[in-house]
């Protein structure tokens, strides 16, 4: 097949960005003619993978946005493709993954976390308006065959806001490198991670990955650490994000034992120092983050507003948090962690959940799906 993929960039610290990397040198394996249309990304030594340069005006993201999907369609238009797959809001694609969720739900969630006028400015932000019109088209003006959502949730938040046929969505999530992801790697990184951090041998470790603050909920995390039941615990914030603006929701005596980092390639060696995993996010589509700290043998601990937890069953394979803006909920779960032996538990049934989604699973059900485009436009 003679596939396109429109993605705005490659970012290092990007899980989507990271996932679609792994998922189109798959399809390239597999002998597919994959064309990538990104305004950024990294180049490929692979005969099968061809990069278009798209262009995108960056004055603010309402022009970057609106360019750059202007491009995008323009340049797909010039070929003739099997399959063109947006993971963007642009106007021209047959099959639309839904990896960053539908945007008017996430708004709706913000908007609760913020005082009446600003959350009424939201709503007439140029940027959110421009967005809210390309997901609207996408899912309701008939043009694109098939949905992508990567977990129920985000097909539920679809039919909840939008016009939109069910039986065209399909839920397809995402797969997880279970070598690179690995319990093993522990005997490996943990030591030295952990020495390069300053961090004691016998410290309880909390992890939290993710970038965009805000949406990922980590006000909630550090005043929560007040309400920690042990003493001996470090923080570990790794993602992109005001961090000298967080930084003071955490009690000030306890800010020694929180540390942040940027992001870094070697991630696995992090989750590999870490005994346990924290996204408490508003919202959040999946979160890799999530499945990449589970396939690690981590007891993870996420909300009823991220798409992980459809997977994850309360207290067998991870913790669910039902309100992420209460501090004392996320606290709670966290303490339920600090026992070494409910940890070890939960850390190896989450390992098991992951061992359920490999990336070969992944593109077997999305290769089903574009079988299925290709079959309808030949009746």
């Amino acid at each position: 097949m003679k596939i396109a993929i429109i993605r705005q960039k490659f970012v290092l610290y990007g899980g989507a960005e990271q996932f679609v990397q792994g998922y189109i040198q798959q399809l390239a394996e597999a002998g597919h003619d994959i064309h990538i249309f990104a305004n950024q990304w990294s180049s490929s030594d692979h005969p099968n993978i061809h990069l278009h340069h798209v262009r995108a005006f960056k004055l603010n993201s309402f022009i970057r946005t609106l360019s750059f999907s202007w491009f995008a369609a323009r340049a797909v238009g010039k070929e003739s493709f099997d399959i063109i797959q947006s993971h963007e809001k642009t106007w021209k694609q047959n099959v639309y993954r839904v990896g960053d969720g539908c945007h008017k739900e996430w708004l709706g969630q913000r908007k609760r976390f913020l005082p009446a006028l600003k959350g009424f400015s939201l709503s007439y932000n140029p940027f959110h308006r421009l967005i809210l019109k390309l997901e609207k088209n996408i899912f309701e003006s008939g043009q694109c065959r098939k949905f992508i959502a990567i977990s129920q949730m985000v097909k539920n938040d679809i039919l909840k806001h939008y016009h939109c046929p069910p039986e065209n969505i399909s839920v397809v999530y995402n797969g997880v490198d279970l070598t690179r992801f690995h319990p093993g790697n522990k005997n490996l990184h943990r030591e030295n991670i952990r020495r390069e951090l300053g961090i004691p041998r016998n410290s309880v470790l909390i992890l939290f990955v993710g970038s965009g603050f805000e949406r990922k909920g980590l006000k909630s995390l550090l005043q929560a650490t007040q309400d920690f039941k042990s003493e001996d615990w470090r923080l570990v914030i790794m993602g992109k994000g005001k961090w000298n603006k967080y930084l003071h929701f955490a009690p000030e005596n306890l800010r020694g034992q929180i540390i942040y980092k940027e992001p870094v390639p070697d991630i696995e060696k992090y989750y590999a120092a870490a005994d346990i995993f924290v996204l408490p996010s508003i919202y959040e589509p999946f979160g890799n983050a999530n499945l990449e700290a589970l396939a690690s043998g981590l007891p993870v601990i996420t909300t009823r507003h991220c798409g992980a937890a459809d997977i994850i069953q309360h207290r067998q394979n991870g913790l669910i948090v039902e309100t992420p803006e209460s501090s004392e909920e996320v606290a709670e779960n966290i303490n339920h962690l600090f026992d070494p032996t409910v940890r070890q538990s939960m850390g190896q049934n989450g390992r098991a959940l992951a061992e359920q989604f490999s990336p070969e699973k992944n593109t077997r059900e999305m290769l089903k799906t574009y079988q299925e485009i290709i079959s309808d436009k030949d009746k």
